[in-house]
């Protein structure tokens, strides 16, 4: 499964389904029907995709019946982020738990960051109701490198959740302390070996330094102010670290007015609660409610 080094932690090879999405969905000719055989060759993917077309998130009238329908439902951008998503959870999520530290609110966190930057970078580009994908999809794996590190590192990650017990660090201190490298550097390695778009690896690169993502700087600083908001909307998935996150703070990190984030924070709630297929993944992860 694991190729290519990043630093001293091995990358996992992008499963062989999403790189044919991937393929197809960067070619200004494919058709839906190209696109929905590929998915039908994965089983899981196409329950996952049918699924979503008709879930209250894209408020379908009538229920797509087949797979076909269900890629001109969600279009090929959220069919690529949908399998793209899939294939995170399913090849990267450790199978097993750490004391102290919660896989199913990480992804809650995640879905949650997602859909925070996909409003935040609409709304700093001027569209409120816009749909900008490479947002949802670089908030959606921006912590990515977390799962690696678990994976590849699992006593190392034990030190880094201890130490952001301990001494109260953010993980990205705690990573760089012990790893001398972050999830942020090893998210980008995996996004740029996995063929993402230029886009996506910068948000997943610079969501803690958004400044240092040149061109890309607004989806970067999106995806910050997105993570920042999860944050203050959520559970921290590091149990027993607090945090506290004001609307100003993401305002700030956005460089919005705290109306606008307010705006932002309703727009959120409303939009999780139709993102029930993708929340309900975190329902099969290992789980460490009560640690000490």
């Amino acid at each position: 499964m694991f190729g290519r080094s990043s630093r001293k932690i091995d990358l996992p090879s992008m499963p062989a389904t999403l790189a044919r999405i991937i393929q197809i969905t960067n070619k200004s000719d494919s058709t839906a029907e190209q696109l929905s055989k590929t998915v039908m060759l994965d089983q899981s993917l196409s329950t996952k995709v049918l699924r979503l077309a008709n879930s209250a998130y894209f408020g379908r009238r009538n229920k797509a019946e087949n797979i076909t329908e269900a890629v001109v439902t969600l279009g090929f951008g959220s069919v690529r982020n949908l399998a793209a998503s899939a294939s995170v959870v399913e090849a990267l999520f450790p199978k097993r738990m750490f004391p102290g530290f919660n896989w199913q609110d990480m992804w809650s966190h995640s879905v949650t960051c997602a859909v925070a930057a996909e409003s935040i970078y609409s709304c700093m580009a001027g569209h409120v109701a816009g749909n900008n994908e490479s947002a949802f999809l670089a908030g959606l794996l921006h912590d990515v490198g977390k799962l690696i590190i678990a994976r590849a590192l699992p006593q190392r990650f034990l030190q880094i959740v201890e130490a952001c017990r301990d001494y109260n660090f953010e993980m990205v201190r705690a990573e760089n302390n012990i790893l001398s490298t972050t999830h942020c550097k090893i998210g980008f390695d995996l996004a740029q070996q996995w063929d993402f778009p230029e886009k996506i690896s910068a948000g997943i690169a610079y969501h803690h330094i958004p400044e240092d993502a040149c061109e890309h700087e607004d989806l970067a600083r999106a995806v910050h102010a997105g993570n920042l908001l999860a944050k203050r909307l959520g559970k921290n998935y590091v149990v027993g670290v607090p945090v506290d996150v004001s609307i100003n703070d993401v305002a700030e990190a956005a460089g919005l007015p705290p109306g606008d984030i307010n705006f932002i924070v309703d727009q959120v709630r409303g939009k999780l609660q139709q993102c029930g297929e993708l929340l309900a993944w975190g329902d099969r992860m290992p789980c460490q409610r009560n640690a000490a």
